[in-house]
């Protein structure tokens, strides 16, 4: 007790010097955001950066005027979205109004998984792609040069496909150039026209473009307290007059659901109006089905690894692979990172790693190595009268000892009378970095917790991911982690140690207590005696 009461008097004299310490006085500008001051501002940074940038409010000549009702009406939007903010979600999962499972349609698809929307009032139907590698929801509307939507064009399809018409929905409402999401709004001739959009991806040739609306997207709440309850989320949509390439030629002939991590995507729209926490998950079945949930953050059994930046932006879910792991061997020099991609079917590493990778996998399968005509992998082989051999495992190595096996690394090829052969279903690229595609997430609820900058993934059969509300996802019965690292990492795994199991309510004895109050005490004096005096100094300086 007599050390306690020294510490406190030199910390009650520490303070009073400091108390005489000359005081300083700080002051800044307020400036409103529509004030002159905050226009100047704007104006000199769309001539410093170009028609490029794009700003909440638009440019300069759409800046509302004081007291004007635009004034007020852009005051109001503001101050509703920082209450929505500052609110818990109103539901904890959405999914589509038509159901959560998405749909394998093959070859025919570009064997992307698909799922029925309900969209507009009244409700149109369209069958859409789902890529987590592109933000714009987008439909055939308007059509100039689209897919054909005829079922007889389709073998996997019972019904014709849809067109979107804006001026058959009483929900709909263009989106003008001077709209925060209007990405060329700068180009407008007058910013009060309909903004124009064109997006084109990664495959050749292939682009989407048309005008940008608002309409409402019908969903279904997941919400324990609210089950069934009907919602409909106003989301941004491409009115699509135009496609090209593989657009044209059955991929997407209906539409896709852009699921990325800019402003425009569902995902974000649903977040920003407070109707979802900022996630989403797939969940991909060895018997090629799915489910889409929007709002899911996952469970704590889950593994996670965080997204990374590209140039300083966090515009995609690109993660950072440590190494590749064939069965028990993890191979040096094969780290890379890679774009997370439901919209990319299967998977592709760099050169380098795909020449490593592919090298062990030949020299642990137990088959012949052969061609199939049509295919595109370079590691195809035959199957023997007893069917497939063991395929090795294939496992990707994250941070932290964390790792993604993958369950389905092959392709199974099929004849009249079944499996005829095999492929492993990875293609190298010039690029730097990799894609991780649909193939590899198969057997896993993915999880993209763009909250907390984060990919998560669990071992699912997507059953327990049920409609009614409940989303009971477990550990293993064994109680061993769903993803155990190669047999060498686990041996030779750098800092690794054993944790003995947590004792629950059980109370230190008097001696340890004491020993502990008295470490806190000390360290807490210490630090506060620490910040005070830096404060004191601080002061004098000046």
């Amino acid at each position: 007790m007599g050390i306690r009461f020294i510490l406190l008097d030199l910390l009650f004299v520490l303070y009073i010097s400091c108390a005489l310490c000359e005081s300083t006085l700080y002051s800044a500008k307020l400036v409103h955001r529509f004030s002159d001051e905050a226009k100047a501002h704007h104006s000199a940074r769309v001539s410093r950066n170009g028609a490029g940038i794009v700003d909440r409010v638009g440019d300069a000549d759409a800046w509302p005027k004081r007291r004007s009702l635009d004034y007020y009406r852009r005051l109001l939007s503001s101050d509703t979205q920082r209450q929505k903010l500052k609110l818990n979600p109103q539901f904890q999962f959405l999914y589509p109004s038509r159901g959560s499972v998405t749909l394998p349609l093959g070859n025919d698809f570009g064997w992307l998984h698909y799922m029925w929307i309900d969209m507009g009032t009244p409700k149109v139907s369209f069958l859409v792609a789902l890529d987590a590698g592109s933000d714009l929801f987008w439909v055939p509307c308007n059509c100039v040069q689209c897919a054909p939507l005829s079922s007889s064009y389709y073998s996997s399809l019972d019904k014709d496909l849809s067109e979107y018409n804006p001026s058959g929905s009483s929900t709909s409402k263009s989106l003008s150039c001077s709209h925060p999401l209007c990405e060329f709004g700068l180009n407008c001739e007058n910013p009060k026209q309909q903004c124009p959009y064109t997006v084109n991806y990664a495959s050749d040739d292939t682009s989407t473009s048309g005008v940008l609306v608002e309409d409402v997207l019908h969903l279904v709440s997941g919400h324990t307290n609210a089950s069934n309850m009907s919602v409909r989320a106003p989301v941004v949509i491409g009115c699509g007059s135009k496609q090209t390439g593989g657009y044209l030629n059955g991929v997407a002939p209906d539409g896709l659901m852009g699921l990325g991590r800019g402003e425009i995507s569902v995902p974000s729209r649903l977040a920003k109006a407070g109707l979802i926490r900022n996630s989403f998950s797939l969940c991909f079945t060895e018997d090629d089905s799915g489910r889409l949930f929007f709002g899911d953050q996952g469970v704590a059994v889950e593994q996670t690894t965080s997204f990374l930046s590209s140039d300083g932006k966090n515009l995609t879910y690109i993660v950072g692979v440590d190494s590749c792991c064939i069965g028990s061997s993890c191979l040096e020099h094969t780290n890379f990172e890679a774009l997370v991609d439901s919209g990319t079917s299967f998977t592709f590493l760099p050169g380098q790693v795909y020449e490593r990778v592919v090298k062990e996998f030949n020299g642990q399968v137990n088959a012949l190595k052969s061609d199939f005509e049509g295919y595109p992998w370079q590691y195809c082989y035959k199957t023997s009268s007893e069917g497939l051999p063991k395929i090795p495992s294939v496992t990707l190595k994250f941070a932290t000892n964390n790792s993604f096996v993958v369950h389905d690394p092959v392709f199974v090829i099929y004849g009249t009378q079944g499996a005829v052969g095999f492929c492993l279903a990875v293609q190298p690229t010039d690029e730097d970095i990799a894609t991780i595609g649909q193939n590899f997430m198969t057997g896993y609820r993915m999880v993209f917790d763009r909250e907390n900058f984060k990919l998560g993934w669990s071992r699912s059969n997507c059953q327990d991911l049920g409609e009614g509300g409940r989303m009971p996802l477990t550990p293993s019965a064994d109680g061993t982690s769903p993803n155990p690292l190669p047999t060498t990492v686990q041996q030779n795994s750098p800092n690794a140690h054993a944790v003995g199991p947590a004792v629950a309510g059980k109370t230190p004895s008097k001696s340890s207590a004491t020993r502990q109050e008295s470490s806190y005490f000390a360290a807490k004096f210490f630090f506060i005696m620490h910040l005070a005096l830096h404060t004191c100094l601080y002061k004098y300086a000046l």
